[in-house]
């Protein structure tokens, strides 16, 4: 963001700021503003982290960050359609939306991220009236209609070399491929010491759990499109037995895929 597209997210003349862009990287600043910020996602996997936590955005759900909150962005994914609502701060705001908080996409509010997709810049009451009663109904329906879910913060960092970087992209592209490390390095050009050295120095966790984590992170999107059962979804992302798959996803997440699964099913009902 510009400095001076921050001051405009910043004006408290303006109730609302609306800014949405396709970009092929994730600026990685960190950010405060002193309005809210609903963020979403079309067409890629965006990893949000406060002070405290690592949250994983997955596709078909939005983040709400509430003002004040110091927050960055990261992602390995290119050419992101991101949706950014930015709220002024309520005196008095319902309780679900006083913390960051993870939400299902549900169809109304798709439609209406949809609606607004090609909308920038400042919006009031004075400006632009139905644009503004339309921002005052979307924050009045979300702790109605999109009940948070159980988020899963995903306790481990993300590359920040630009090699490691394109080898996430390659493993994301090719998610269902086993790949080891030596044909990884192999496919980039280094011997598989190199790469596990840097993912080691970059990264402080193995290939092995770094690729793990990128693949639970494609069940998580995969589940939110509730077109797949859960052994095809094991399968898209790279395992050939549910019982590896469940187990895994249970550790990383803390919850079991079908359990999970269920909860999708209750929160678009």
């Amino acid at each position: 963001m510009e400095l001076e597209q921050l001051a405009a997210i910043d004006d408290d003349q303006d109730d609302f700021y609306v800014c949405h862009t396709y970009v092929d990287r994730i600026d990685p600043r960190e950010y405060i503003h002193r309005k809210a910020r609903l963020l979403y996602a079309d067409g890629g996997i965006i990893h949000v982290f406060t002070a405290t936590q690592h949250w994983y955005l997955p596709g078909r759900f939005y983040m709400w960050i509430p003002a004040n909150t110091t927050y960055h962005l990261e992602s390995s994914s290119s050419r992101i359609h991101l949706y950014s609502f930015y709220f002024k701060e309520q005196k008095v705001a319902h309780s679900v939306l006083l913390n960051p908080n993870i939400f299902l996409s549900n169809d109304l509010m798709r439609e209406m991220f949809l609606f607004a997709q090609d909308w920038e810049g400042r919006i009031n009451k004075k400006n632009s009236y139905s644009k503004y009663c339309l921002l005052r109904a979307m924050m009045a329906i979300i702790p109605e209609m999109s009940p948070p879910i159980d988020a899963f913060p995903m306790q481990h960092p993300y590359p920040k070399s630009e090699k490691l970087q394109r080898i996430a992209r390659y493993l994301n592209t090719n998610i269902d491929q086993a790949f080891t490390i030596e044909q990884v390095a192999t496919q980039f050009g280094m011997s598989s010491r190199s790469l596990s050295r840097l993912f080691k120095e970059d990264m402080g966790i193995s290939y092995i759990r770094f690729l793990r984590a990128i693949r639970i992170a494609k069940a998580l999107e995969l589940m939110a499109e509730n077109t797949y059962s859960i052994l095809e979804i094991a399968m898209r992302v790279g395992y050939n037995e549910l019982s590896s798959f469940s187990n895994i996803f249970t550790r990383v997440t803390g919850i079991r895929p079908s359990v999970y699964m269920s909860k999708i099913n209750e929160y678009k009902n």
